[in-house]
């Protein structure tokens, strides 16, 4: 590594005495030129050209070159850091699209659980309504039939009492003492029986 700063220190300076004696040889040049001619003149700008350039291809390639191939390998890998995080950006998007549509399927899951659960429910409610309504029309029917019974028994039992006046005061009227009392008591066997049926 020190050899290599070394190095690059020493075209550094040859490139900066380079340059500085440049002027010197072109202006040694024009005063050649004036008294030789043109191709002289030409010909030691080749030539100061061609130093310059052999040194800048000798001393400064090497950095050059390796300014660009780390500035190439800098892209490169940031080109690779970029793709790699436009590969993962892709992946989440993928997952992201996959999860939605997995809460969909979910959401239509649990609506189709909801509404058979409200459809159990409401039938289950009208089904114990019709229950319902079927028992109050029977107890309704029991107890009416109960209350016609218990009227029926009691206006027969007004009948009965009723009858048995009326006729005891029948008998009293046109029977005999005995024969009175043997009527009333078989009428009274009659009413009585009938009223316990």
């Amino acid at each position: 590594m020190n050899l290599r700063k070394s190095r690059f220190s020493a075209a550094v300076t040859i490139a900066i005495l380079a340059i500085v004696s440049a002027p010197s040889f072109a202006l040694a040049a024009e005063e050649e030129h004036a008294a030789s001619g043109t191709w002289f003149g030409t010909l030691i700008y080749a030539i100061n050209f061609a130093l310059f350039a052999g040194i800048l291809i000798k001393y400064g390639g090497p950095a050059i070159r390796g300014f660009f191939r780390d500035r190439a390998g800098g892209i490169r890998s940031q080109l690779d850091r970029l793709n790699s995080a436009l590969q993962e950006a892709q992946d989440l998007a993928n997952r992201a699209a996959a999860r939605m549509a997995k809460l969909e399927e979910e959401v239509a899951e649990i609506k189709a659980e909801i509404e058979n659960e409200a459809t159990f429910s409401v039938n289950r409610i009208r089904e114990g309504a019709r229950i319902t309504a079927e028992r109050i029309r029977r107890d309704t029917e029991l107890t009416s039939a109960a209350n016609v019974d218990a009227a029926q028994r009691r206006v027969r039992e007004r009948l009965a009492a009723t009858a048995a006046n009326l006729a005891r005061d029948l008998i009293a009227n046109t029977f005999e003492t005995s024969d009175q009392s043997r009527l009333i008591d078989g009428f009274m066997d009659k009413l009585r029986h009938e009223a316990v049926q």
